[in-house]
């Protein structure tokens, strides 16, 4: 491989080779031998291995946590919100896999740095807030826990990272359409005729 001329190539391969081998098992030296560079040449971008780490999972973290908060300040109804959160989850790990693979077996959920399990329960929360809209508006069943429910519908798409394999943003939309329709299928209230 030509040798990278921008930080973005370096971190590019280090999302391949963290989410291949995981952040303890790849080494610099692996960093460096996908990038197609000397592994000293790599502390022209880095000060070290946990740099790459986070240069590979902020970008999808803050931009799935800002478009949370914006569904949060809308005025659409939950379920709306709970399809569009799987939506923009899924549309990230279909335009993003390596980054949010890294993501979700090295950081989320394990408390890593306290901004991570600040975002990671931030998050949480929003979606949990949706869960609880949808109740409160009486379109949810009532029994429903929200938190639970949430948390559910977070970890199904987060186990995604393990399944899909991207094709195309149509084939990702189908899928975030679907995993959504299960979920809501099962929260509905249930209207008797």
């Amino acid at each position: 491989m030509p040798r990278p001329s921008r930080w973005d190539d370096v971190v590019e391969a280090a999302a391949r080779v963290f989410s291949e081998k995981g952040f303890r098992g790849a080494s610099l030296e692996d960093v460096a031998a996908e990038v197609g560079m000397l592994k000293g040449s790599l502390y022209n971008y880095i000060k070290n291995k946990e740099d790459l780490l986070f240069a590979i999972i902020r970008p999808s973290a803050e931009a799935l946590l800002e478009s949370a908060r914006s569904l949060k300040g809308s005025d659409l109804p939950a379920a709306e919100k709970v399809r569009q959160i799987a939506q923009i989850h899924f549309d990230i790990i279909d335009r993003q896999l390596p980054y949010v693979t890294v993501y979700v077996q090295e950081i989320a959920g394990k408390e890593v740095a306290p901004e991570w399990t600040a975002m990671d329960r931030e998050y949480l929360g929003l979606v949990t807030g949706f869960m609880a809209e949808g109740i409160d508006q009486g379109d949810f069943a009532d029994h429903l826990e929200p938190r639970l429910a949430a948390k559910a519908l977070i970890g199904s798409l987060n186990w995604a990272t393990r399944w899909y394999k991207p094709t195309s943003p149509a084939h990702a939309r189908a899928t975030a359409t679907q995993i959504a329709d299960i979920f809501l299928a099962g929260m509905f209230v249930r209207r008797r005729a």
